[in-house]
């Protein structure tokens, strides 16, 4: 080691320490070597991951570079910025230090991990050597200790009812698979292929993913409720299976696995797709919306995720023997989703539609006075879609409706007559009324009568004194038609346009290009009882959606509510009256191609401050196969 004789300059007498600027550039003394130069190099060495070139004492540029690779692994691909803000040395000195801040961008909040160390430097033979040291890499940080990052989602927020009572909440769920730390080789095949026999799912896919899984994994063959009768009445084949293990497991769910499923939609882990679209949000593990409000509202739902810094010691077979936290940012809670379902209608509608297996059905309940949705189900048989909300097939005979208000704006009453024939030709194409029409509300009928006994000719009749647009405005002023930004998945109709004179008059009976959900008929029923255009609520914190151009005035639902109220009283919906139904009108439309040509049946209805529309893809007509669902309904709910 070289020493120096002391320099008595007055300027140094006055002082013990001195300090070098970042940016002088020179040395304290004029024939020493800089200092600050093996702390720039010090620090760039940090930021890459690599010491190669830094002149170090108690390791090698190779070791001390192997252990900051290693240390930084767990940071997710992150590396610090790192900057010398300061070097220091003893007067006289052969010693110096120096300090490095370090920042990792570890939160997208803009609250990063910023520290500082302390480099210690010698000087040897005339050149500086840093004192290697795992505490330069972060503040304490010991030989054995690497860093880790990670990401703590807070819980999911509840999707609730405007009681806020959870309708999706954390509910108990057991995941059924198979442990390979208790089963290996091809034994462990046997046992997929054993308990994917009795979950009732692929084998063959199954034992795929648990030989290809890792050799102490865990692989789920089926997640199944707590009470599921597929898991309670299989507890003892499970457990007969080697390797087999329930795993209990907090789920984001609805009350039942249906209960309005397509509406509330599903939550599953990312898949690679939507991490990377994510930009860095997600990560692999993360859960997220899969489809339906828990996808739509994802961002509100999930919340926030906290990040964590940890030094970790790792045994010799990878697994973490201890950790310290070095850094942390708390998570944020979600915000719960408040909808207007309401549980017992929801359930009742479920229930109503329980046995409906063969084929797509679907009802929908409005309260009238708000527009809240209380209800939106399906039935088996339309295997989860979206019908309910967001359907499109023609309404049939319950768009007479809204052909009732176009006739009414030019002038027509409840009495105003209509030709009633049992066949009428419009440009060669023929048009008749159902099978079984009543052969004594022929000829000349009141409006009202065309409308309870639901005469397509008599309002197909109507194609030269209305036109297109004015259906299309009449259709709108009830909330069916116009391209609205809705906050869910649903569909208010479409009543297109059209030059064509025989499209315009089946138009009159929601046939043509007409479309409609049952969420649309429900509305239309709900505007006409409240004598203004109903909007739908579902989503409570959403807002208003705007007025039509042509409102729905109270003299013309006067009008619209008279000719339904007869179609309880006197017409197709008389079966209706045991339930209390005030207002009703039936439907159906043809579709397909055969001959004669198949039918979905529809019923709309309106009691109290409840609209209720429902849909059944087939069937002969909407007394016998949609009206039974609006019974059953009502009686569950209002009984």
């Amino acid at each position: 080691m070289t020493h120096r004789p002391r320099r008595a300059t007055t300027t140094l007498a006055l002082a013990s320490v001195l300090t070098v600027s970042v940016a002088s550039g020179c040395s304290l003394f004029e024939s020493d070597p800089d200092p600050s130069d093996p702390a720039k190099a010090l620090a760039a060495g940090l930021a890459k991951g690599d010491l190669a070139g830094v002149p170090l004492s108690g390791s090698t540029p190779a070791g001390a570079s192997t252990f900051v690779t290693d240390a930084y692994e767990g940071m997710g691909g992150l590396k610090p910025a790192v900057t010398m803000t300061s070097v220091t040395r003893d007067e006289g000195a052969d010693t110096a230090k120096a300090t490095l801040r370090a920042t990792w961008d570890v939160a997208k909040t803009g609250q990063d991990w910023t520290y500082d160390t302390t480099a210690s430097m010698t000087l040897v033979d005339g050149a500086w050597q840093v004192a290697w040291s795992p505490s330069l890499v972060a503040p304490q940080l010991q030989a054995d200790e690497t860093l880790r990052l990670s990401r703590t989602w807070p819980k999911r927020a509840d999707i609730v009812d405007a009681l806020g009572q959870p309708i999706v909440t954390e509910r108990e769920v057991t995941v059924v698979g198979i442990d390979k730390t208790r089963v290996s080789g091809a034994q462990a095949a046997a046992s997929a292929k054993a308990l994917a026999g009795i979950l009732d799912i692929d084998p063959d896919a199954f034992a795929k993913k648990v030989a290809t899984a890792g050799a102490k994994a865990f692989v789920p063959g089926l997640t199944l409720r707590r009470t599921d009768p597929a898991l309670t009445r299989n507890v003892a084949r499970i457990d007969a299976v080697d390797g087999a293990l329930r795993q209990p497991e907090l789920r984001q769910l609805g009350p039942t696995r249906t209960w309005a499923a397509p509406v509330l939609g599903t939550v599953a882990e990312a898949t690679a797709e939507q991490v990377k679209d994510s930009k860095g949000v997600l990560a692999a593990g993360d859960d997220v919306g899969q489809n339906g409000l828990q996808y739509r509202y994802d961002g509100q739902l999930r919340g926030t995720p906290g990040l964590a810094v940890q030094a970790v010691t790792t045994g010799a077979d990878g697994s973490v023997v201890d950790r310290r936290e070095v850094f942390a940012e708390a998570s944020k809670d979600g915000t719960p989703l408040e909808l207007s379902l309401d549980q017992k209608a929801q359930t009742a509608a479920e229930a109503a539609l329980a046995e409906q297996t063969e084929r797509p059905t679907a009802l929908v309940a409005v309260r009238v006075s708000t527009g809240e949705v209380l209800a939106a189900a399906v039935g088996p048989g339309a295997n989860g879609s979206t019908l309910a909300l967001a359907g499109k097939n023609p309404p049939g005979s319950t768009f007479k409706i809204i052909s009732s208000l176009a006739l009414v704006r030019q002038g027509a009453t409840a009495q105003t007559p209509l030709s009633c024939t049992p066949t009428l030709t419009v440009n060669g194409r023929r048009f008749g009324n159902y099978t079984g029409y009543p052969t004594a509300k022929l000829g000349q009928i009141p409006l009202q009568t065309a409308l309870a006994y639901s005469c397509n000719t008599a309002f197909i009749s109507q194609y030269r004194k209305v036109s297109q647009d004015q259906l299309i405005s009449a259709a709108q002023s009830l909330g069916v038609g116009e391209k609205l930004d809705l906050p869910f998945t649903g569909f208010l109709g479409s009543v297109p346009p059209t030059d064509d004179v025989v499209e315009h008059a089946a138009s009159f009976i929601g046939q043509g290009r007409v479309e409609a959900s049952p969420l649309t008929m429900a509305l239309v029923v709900a505007s006409v009882m409240k004598g203004e255009t109903v909007r739908p609520t579902l989503v409570e914190s959403a807002p208003a959606l705007p007025a039509p151009a042509t409102p729905l005035t109270p003299a013309e639902a006067a009008v619209l509510k008279q000719e339904m109220r007869a179609v309880v009283t006197e017409g197709s919906g008389k079966v209706l009256a045991q339930v209390g139904v005030q207002y009703a009108k039936t439907g159906t439309a043809e579709f397909g191609t055969t001959n004669p040509p198949r039918t979905h049946a529809w019923m709309v209805a309106g009691t109290g401050d409840i609209a209720v529309a429902a849909y059944n893809e087939e069937g002969e007509s909407g007394t016998t196969d949609a009206a039974p669902f609006i019974i059953d309904f009502l009686k569950r709910y209002e009984g």
